[in-house]
């Protein structure tokens, strides 16, 4: 209905002029219904706007962590590094042999099948030895030990000593010591891939007052006599 502003008379919502005492009948009485159906539509107008806003950032998100994903998976298939081959074996491990009284003129050390030789001279003076005699005692050990324990590896020879380096030298008791280091020159050490620009120390030894052979620890007590009679590959 439309309330007449002059005198009150409602009249029927499609009269333009009172019935009552004939004043034009305007719209404002319609004003505040427009101006909330304005405010409802300006506030779903914004609120499309947010929403729109709020999908293209979710959008935005989906792309970038689908480009991340992508940009992964490539990484991940990217070639294998092409660098050189790097040592296959930095150092060998000479674990420390037991303790022997053999008395024989020979002994031999077998594993897998494989048998070396070592003479066992019990008449040479331990106590009084040539610097070749010291190193081949100490080889004999070395060779018996690789042999036994690296069974994945070609044998030691005889004829392979020359792939370690005896350095020797003489503590404050008077014991002989010799330092070995591998000799990744050497033929032997080349035949299973040993890193070229190493000569790694594989152990120490040492000739004590008694003319035992021991392996330990230099400038310790921590010494373990391996051989008390003299030995040759």
């Amino acid at each position: 209905m439309k309330k007449c502003p002059q005198c009150g008379f409602e009249n029927q919502p499609h009269n333009q002029f009172c019935k009552q005492c004939g004043a034009k009948l305007t719209a404002d009485e319609d004003q505040p219904m427009t101006r909330e159906a304005a405010k409802e539509k300006s506030s779903k107008r914004k609120r499309k706007v947010i929403y729109l806003v709020i999908a293209i950032i979710l959008i935005l998100i989906l792309v970038l962590f689908g480009i991340a994903q992508a940009t992964g998976k490539h990484s991940s298939k990217s070639p294998a590094s092409t660098s050189p081959k790097t040592e296959k074996r930095a150092s060998s491990v000479v674990k420390k042999a037991p303790a022997t009284t053999a008395t024989s003129s020979t002994a031999a050390s077998a594993s897998s099948g494989r048998q070396t030789a070592i003479q066992i001279m019990p008449d040479v003076n331990t106590k009084n030895l040539t610097t070749q005699q010291v190193n081949k005692w100490v080889y004999a050990n070395i060779m018996a030990d690789w042999n036994k324990n690296n069974t994945d590896e070609p044998p030691l020879t005889p004829a392979d000593q020359d792939a370690f380096i005896f350095n020797q030298s003489t503590d404050d008791q008077g014991c002989v010591e010799i330092q070995v280091q591998e000799n990744h020159q050497s033929a032997f050490m080349k035949s299973i891939h040993a890193y070229p620009e190493s000569t790694p120390t594989i152990g120490w030894y040492r000739i004590n007052a008694q003319g035992y052979l021991q392996q330990g620890t230099p400038g310790s007590d921590n010494w373990n006599t391996i051989a008390q009679n003299y030995q040759e590959p």
